[in-house]
């Protein structure tokens, strides 16, 4: 279930990743390679950025069970959806938030310059450590992918909706290689405006998730110290 769920919430931000991230792929080597050698490098390149999300996700559940399970299982949603509203709230008035603490900001620095000499390398290698790199670089919306995969509260249920939801960016980011010009930087900036709209929505839905209101899949009817099914880890 967290790896289905994680599927549908990358599909839904795969505009928002080609924004940000459409540069770096439109940048990737090369080179004389024939359409096929040019297909494979660029899964490869994603491949490596979907690793990074897993080990994420694996860290973001086992905090989830260690630091949310004491709130009791069924608050989980709860909790993180405050947690994604807040960060609407505080970015609406304070601006758009940014990722500048001394520590975060150095690496940040550090992984642009590692992706920088990345791109000038033209190797399979080089191009899966790019993608894992990339992974890495501060993004909205994987924040809110693994504050929803804290909600797990399990490293395995963590992990695959992390994966899912990178697998969920690749189709956009894939097509994006091929055909450039379909997704114009006017589109990009409109779909990136509706970003807010959709952190919103997800906040909402988890809050609604943990509230017991006995609606099918959205909200399930639980008895004392159950969890739903999205939040119970893989067995």
């Amino acid at each position: 279930m967290e790896f289905v769920t994680g599927i549908v919430f990358g599909l839904a931000g795969s505009m928002h990743c080609i924004g940000m991230c459409g540069p770096i792929v439109l940048a990737l080597p090369v080179g004389e390679r024939s359409l096929s050698q040019f297909t494979i490098s660029r899964f490869i390149y994603h491949f490596g950025r979907v690793l990074t999300y897993a080990i994420m996700g694996i860290v973001a559940g086992m905090l989830g069970g260690r630091l949310l399970l004491p709130l009791f299982q069924q608050n989980l949603s709860i909790v993180a959806g405050a947690v994604i509203i807040l960060s609407l709230v505080v970015r609406r008035f304070r601006g758009r938030i940014a990722v500048n603490t001394p520590a975060i900001g150095r690496l940040a620095q550090e992984l642009q310059r590692i992706i920088g000499d990345l791109l000038r390398e033209r190797s399979l290698p080089s191009l899966f450590a790019l993608g894992m790199a990339n992974g890495l670089l501060p993004c909205g919306l994987v924040y809110v992918a693994m504050t929803a995969a804290a909600v797990t509260a399990n490293p395995v249920g963590g992990s695959l909706f992390m994966i899912g939801f990178g697998l969920g960016t690749v189709p956009a980011m894939v097509g994006f290689s091929f055909f450039p010009r379909l997704a114009s930087v006017q589109l990009r900036s409109k779909i990136n405006a509706l970003l807010p709209a959709f952190t919103l929505l997800v906040g909402i839905l988890l809050i609604v998730r943990g509230l017991n209101l006995g609606i099918p899949f959205i909200s399930p009817k639980l008895s004392p110290g159950s969890t739903p099914r999205m939040m119970q880890g893989h067995h």
